[in-house]
């Protein structure tokens, strides 16, 4: 079986960004609908504004096909809306100057996937022709070996790969890195999912000439991912030279690479190798100091971007497509600070008072990280709020929560820990000390947020180390000798609540009779 478009849901949904590419899509467009599969498939065509036969070919091709606005277009934007338009349970990101070299590329790619639920995501072999693209090809070798040995380098590729798509709605390509951003969601599953190199499913990547103005774009876009991955997130990136401009390089490397070309007689790459890599790395680094200075933009769009893609494709999958609203592909700054704010904050407030109304509060009560919202609790409790000295905000006293010694051992019946926890550099000391402080029998009371991205400079917002899962956030509390009363999640619907929540929340007590 294969492309089916009929009664039948598809197992596996290909999808392909091109834009005014007709002469690739008349050659791979056969080559998919000839794929041997025991399974049904469609084929996605996401048009950028194409002005050539794109369109027509994916209507003779019996493609399903979406238009995204010129000025709309963004990599990993494009492949989060391709997803929550899919409907396999497996989506295939291929390039369209990607050719699969036989009919079997599409079973050997998603084989991995279908046999076992363990696998995330899956990438295939790319050869690329040193004659065509010289450049592309130096260390392509290296990147995806012929063989079944693993590669020393992960190069996770959405030029050919495929990933659950349950998965990749739930934790989407980044659209804020603008490019690379396949590596970023490679980094940031490693070592908690699989990934599997499938040397079989291999295809040629062409691209049918050199061109200056698509590298200079490209090494722009790549400069400021370079910041993004290992500044702004702290990455640690093989792709990446230690130094974007190095002498070693500039003066005996790339040298050395064109005269490797004169000496095979291919004259147009051995003049071109010298400008063209002093050229990129340059680019990199100028690049890479601009997205420097405009670092506090780039974390607030990048926790913006976040939080708008998964509430899109979140929406997408419960909707289940039945009705498809814009694609949010043109992020507006109007979404730099608008979250879900207001429905965390409704939550929070609607938690600390039921704490009140179950009885869980005690006098002498202290506010950690005290801002104003539930001054109201000192009607009814002797209570006292804190904060840092650097953001005392109205606070009656400055206190470091990892460090309180000048509260005393057992004094405290109560402790309100409400949105601090997260920004907290070392929270078992934190929360060591709350356990210290509280007499016993005494209560914790811990909100954190869970669906926000992480980000530490103090341009956007001050230091936010970590989110807490439910069940990271009670290994804490055990190990520091509390029990736990009370944990639970916040989420604008059931699945919501239970995949991707927006609030944990915890009540701990202090035992009674401590050893």
């Amino acid at each position: 079986m294969g492309d089916d478009r009929g009664m039948t849901t598809p197992l596996v949904s290909i999808i392909i960004r091109a834009r005014n590419e007709a002469p690739a899509l008349r050659r791979l467009l056969p080559i998919l609908k000839s794929q041997e599969v025991d399974f049904p498939f469609e084929i996605w065509l996401l048009d950028n504004d194409s002005h050539d036969d794109s369109a027509s070919l994916a209507r003779e091709y019996g493609l399903r096909y979406h238009h995204i606005p010129r000025n709309g277009f963004n990599y990993a934007a494009a492949l989060n809306l391709g997803a929550s338009l899919a409907e396999g349970e497996i989506i295939v990101n291929l390039s369209a100057h990607c050719f699969p070299q036989h009919a079997c590329w599409l079973a050997l790619l998603t084989a991995p996937l279908r046999t076992d639920q363990t696998v995330v995501a899956t990438y295939g072999r790319q050869v690329i022709d040193p004659t065509s693209d010289a450049f592309e090809a130096l260390g392509n070798a290296e990147l995806f070996p012929a063989d079944q040995r693993q590669p020393k380098i992960i190069a996770f590729s959405n030029a050919n790969s495929a990933v659950r798509r349950d998965y990749l709605l739930i934790h989407p390509f980044n659209p804020a890195i603008k490019i690379l951003e396949d590596h970023l969601f490679y980094l940031e599953i490693a070592g908690d999912f699989d990934v599997v190199y499938v040397p079989e499913a291999v295809v040629i990547h062409e691209h049918d000439r050199f061109s200056w103005r698509y590298y200079l774009r490209r090494w722009i876009l790549e400069g400021w991912s370079f910041y993004f991955l290992t500044r702004h997130r702290g990455l640690l990136s093989p792709y990446i030279p230690k130094r974007l401009v190095s002498l070693r390089r500039l003066l005996g490397t790339y040298p050395r690479i064109a005269f490797a070309y004169a000496r095979r007689g291919r004259w147009k790459p051995a003049l071109r190798a010298v400008p063209f890599f002093w050229l990129r790395d340059f680019v990199w680094l100028a690049s890479f100091l601009r997205a420097c200075l405009l670092h506090p933009q780039m974390a607030q769009l990048d926790t913006a971007l976040l939080l708008r893609t998964s509430r899109f494709l979140r929406r997408q999958l419960m909707q289940r497509r039945l009705s498809l609203p814009d694609a949010p592909l043109d992020w507006s700054e109007e979404w730099q600070l608008r979250a879900d704010w207001g429905f965390i904050r409704r939550n929070i407030a609607d938690f600390i008072r039921s704490c009140h109304e179950r009885g869980l509060f005690a006098s002498p009560l202290l506010e950690v990280g005290a801002s104003g919202q539930n001054d109201y609790l000192a009607e009814w409790y002797d209570m006292r709020t804190s904060n840092l000295a650097s953001n005392l905000q109205g606070a009656e006293m400055a206190l470091d929560m990892e460090d309180m010694r000048q509260i005393a051992d057992n004094s405290l019946g109560s402790i309100l820990c409400s949105e601090v926890l997260e920004h907290v550099r070392h929270p078992e000391r934190a929360i060591a000390e709350a356990f210290r402080t509280l007499r016993p029998g005494g209560t914790l009371i811990v909100t954190t947020p869970y669906n926000i991205v992480i980000h530490n400079t103090p341009e956007d917002g001050g230091f936010h180390g970590r989110n807490f899962t439910p069940q990271g956030l009670e290994l804490l509390l055990r190990e520091a000798g509390f029990e736990i009363v009370l944990l639970e999640t916040r989420g604008k619907t059931e699945l919501r609540q239970r995949l991707m929540p927006s609030n944990v929340f915890a009540v701990a007590r202090k035992p009674e009779h401590v050893s």
